[in-house]
């Protein structure tokens, strides 16, 4: 709160031997920060020890880009990360986590949702709860709802697509790795990538999701080989390969 405060949020942080400029204030930043675990810690090794220097790396749900600062640093000048955040006020945080950490070049912000149609104006449920802008979704859990994290009555409208087609447009060749974080809405991303990764054009994925989820389903029946990395709440985040 003082740091908040103070307008100082922003502090250099080590993830490993990785040198990163962060909020500190944030849900994915404050452990490492005060206490030197990493968020997610077991996901954070992963994507460390998997993703290549000039690697390309998507971040599908980047929020205020934990994740996407770290892939950028790994892949180095040569890689690209692609994180698509749909949230105006995180994409914001997003924006100037890239710009703090001079990745510019290497970073390319997306500000739309990844689902498995193309719409302009769906409805994108905000978190209501202030220390976790990660609960917005467009697949709002009914558990989520009842406890007052999202609201029916706090929507915006945001633009999706799919993975498939932004790829196609873009004429990105094959990417990495691809984290998957959508509260909710993981089955739908996975669908909208089909193609990809029926062409092989997606080396791994890890997916915050559930073992008899249909998201989880949908990868394994690509031939992707499910792995746990560590429990986050109820789901698990899953590296397929």
């Amino acid at each position: 709160d003082r740091l908040r405060q103070s307008h100082s949020r922003f502090r250099r942080v080590m993830v490993g031997d990785t040198p990163l400029i962060l909020d500190v204030t944030e849900f994915t930043t404050s452990g490492l920060y005060f206490g030197n675990v990493p968020y997610e810690p077991r996901t954070t090794d992963y994507i460390r020890q998997q993703l290549p220097e000039g690697g390309t790396f998507a971040d599908v749900g980047a929020n205020h880009g934990y994740f996407t600062i770290l892939a950028a640093a790994l892949v180095g000048e040569r890689g690209r990360v692609f994180a698509f955040e749909p949230n105006p006020p995180v994409y914001l945080q997003l924006d100037q986590h890239v710009r703090l950490n001079d990745f510019g070049r290497r970073v390319v912000l997306v500000q739309q949702a990844l689902s498995d149609t193309s719409q302009e104006g769906a409805p994108f449920f905000v978190s209501q709860f202030g220390g976790n802008s990660g609960l917005s979704s467009l697949m709002p859990a009914a558990s989520t709802l009842a406890i007052g994290g999202l609201s029916p009555d706090r929507t915006i409208p945001v633009r999706t697509d799919t993975f498939d087609r932004w790829r196609a447009a873009s004429g990105v060749e094959r990417v990495d790795l691809v984290k998957i974080d959508t509260e909710g809405a993981e089955a739908h991303v996975v669908r909208g990538m089909s193609e990809a990764l029926g062409d092989g054009r997606v080396g791994a994925v890890v997916c915050e999701t559930r073992w008899d989820s249909d998201a989880h389903r949908l990868l394994c029946g690509f031939g992707l080989v499910p792995q746990a990395l560590e429990k986050v709440g109820p789901l698990t985040n899953i590296a397929y390969a």
